[in-house]
């Protein structure tokens, strides 16, 4: 089975990331501190609508998930899907986290996604 913390928004994979900071406390009261370079936005603006772009990609795949699981049919055709693209969706919602951040090593290290995390502090080339 899948360990892996679904997030419907970049905000929420945010305030997520905070709580792993401070453990104990629930996620509705904290609150997201600007100070924190992991967190704080970057200056470059290319990657930061690169990000945009990637949280956009991600609103569209949880809509077709959605909209897949709605649909009886639509379900039992392509049921094996969603958990796909519920994956591909968090995917692309962490990395426009780490691509916004003034601090992207900082932020790589918050990733609830081990894999992903293990990936992109990798060292060395791939081939």
């Amino acid at each position: 089975m899948n360990n892996a913390v679904r997030f419907r928004s970049p905000e929420q994979f945010r305030r997520e990331a905070v709580a792993q900071v401070a453990p104990g406390r629930p996620i509705r009261r904290i609150e997201v501190p600007v100070t924190d370079p992991a967190l704080a936005q970057t200056d470059h603006l290319l990657s930061r609508h690169m990000a945009e772009e990637l949280e956009f990609a991600w609103r569209q795949l949880n809509s077709l998930a959605n909209g897949i699981a709605r649909d009886g049919i639509m379900a039992a055709r392509h049921g094996t899907a969603v958990p796909t693209l519920d994956a591909v969706g968090q995917l692309l919602g962490q990395l426009a986290v780490v691509l916004r951040s003034a601090k992207p090593d900082n932020a790589v290290d918050r990733i609830p996604s081990t894999e992903l995390r293990a990936r992109l502090q990798r060292k060395g080339s791939v081939e």
